[in-house]
């Protein structure tokens, strides 16, 4: 099973070409810290509220993403909450998203390809080689959207992630995601990381707008 962090990576990557797709990089940022927590809320190690995070098993997880960050929050002061958590983790967004493509090199899914630009710059990107995971994670939210099942808790923030980041729009159309409004609000209020992070996303998006309102 791949981690929520692989899962949303799969998502931004165009299959053809390995680069990523055009995503609001701070709602991607933010997807990917928020990853890290859900990943480890989906494996019982900690439990996120409103106003407050707890460890409630400081056994490894066993893969060693999680695990880096689970022993950070296991170590910090525990007066942090999970708003703190949410900003610390979207600060380690490139670091999660190497390691997550990493993850996704080494199990074959992905390969890496290094192009020189100019003959001294270069760029990697990452083409599929095996589409099977991706398919089924489109195919799962896509189906979880179109019933009335009770998503299980990885599927929960898995839809949150992807529609903060807005990568919905590459699995249905604006009509589609409109007729499903009330279906994706309702399961995005099931999870409280994912509330966090689609707050703090649409906060930073106001105090940008505001600045440069405020520069003109």
């Amino acid at each position: 099973m791949l981690t929520l962090a692989e899962d949303i990576l799969l998502l931004m990557l165009d299959d053809d070409s390995g680069k990523m797709i055009n995503t609001d990089p701070l709602a991607a940022r933010y997807a990917l810290g928020g990853s890290i927590l859900m990943g480890l809320a989906v494996r019982s190690k900690i439990k996120a509220g409103t106003e407050k995070l707890a460890v409630i098993d400081k056994t490894p997880t066993g893969i060693d993403l999680l695990d880096k960050y689970l022993s950070i929050i296991v170590n910090s002061d525990k007066d942090k909450n999970t708003q703190y958590w949410v900003n610390f983790l979207s600060s380690q967004s490139e670091e999660i998203q190497n390691e997550a493509l990493n993850m996704l090199v080494e199990k074959k899914i992905l390969k890496e390809v290094e192009k020189k630009i100019l003959w001294v710059f270069e760029t990697r990107r990452y083409p599929m080689i095996d589409d099977k995971e991706e398919k089924e994670v489109k195919k799962r939210i896509v189906d979880l959207l179109y019933s009335d099942e009770t998503p299980t808790p990885k599927d929960v923030v898995l839809i949150s992630l992807v529609d903060t980041c807005g990568l919905l729009t590459n699995l249905l159309s604006n009509k589609e995601i409109d007729n499903l409004s009330e279906r994706i609000a309702k399961i995005k209020s099931m999870d409280v990381i994912g509330q966090v992070v689609s707050k703090a996303v649409a906060q930073l998006h106001m105090d940008i707008a505001q600045a440069m309102s405020m520069a003109h």
